[in-house]
């Protein structure tokens, strides 16, 4: 029996595009609690509070994987979450440039390069370039 955190979090994530069933499945012969304390810590816990939108979310989600790096799968999902709730290609892109300093060039490289997959699937591409400062 899903907990009200479970809903909540369910909720949110198909806000996002998501479905709760494609995160609970894989998992549900092997870690059935983990896939719990996705839906209802991240999805029903974090990604409800207040403070900042979905936008600003996913945005930061997208820095934080990019920096882990080997996050290809859930890269792929946020990038597409963001998308959906209103974050422009041009914003996404310009977050994981950003991390070439922070994250370094292999993992941006990958990154730029997951974007680009899923902006193909969406017949976003090809972007136009960001003006130059100067």
């Amino acid at each position: 029996m899903p907990t009200e955190r479970f809903r909540r979090g369910a909720a949110r994530l198909a806000e996002m595009g998501g479905d709760i069933d494609a995160i609970v499945a894989p998992l549900a012969d092997v870690a059935p609690d983990l896939a719990r304390l996705v839906g209802e810590f991240a999805f029903g816990d974090l990604y409800t509070r207040p403070g900042l939108d979905l936008p600003h979310r996913q945005l930061v989600t997208i820095a934080s994987l990019v920096t882990l790096g080997d996050t290809e799968r859930q890269l792929r999902f946020h990038i597409t979450a963001a998308l959906a709730v209103g974050v422009t290609p041009q914003q996404v892109v310009e977050t994981i440039i950003h991390l070439l300093a922070f994250a370094g060039n292999p993992r941006v490289f990958n990154a730029v390069l997951v974007a680009k997959a899923v902006f193909a699937e969406h017949g976003l591409l090809p972007l136009p370039a960001a003006d130059q400062p100067g």
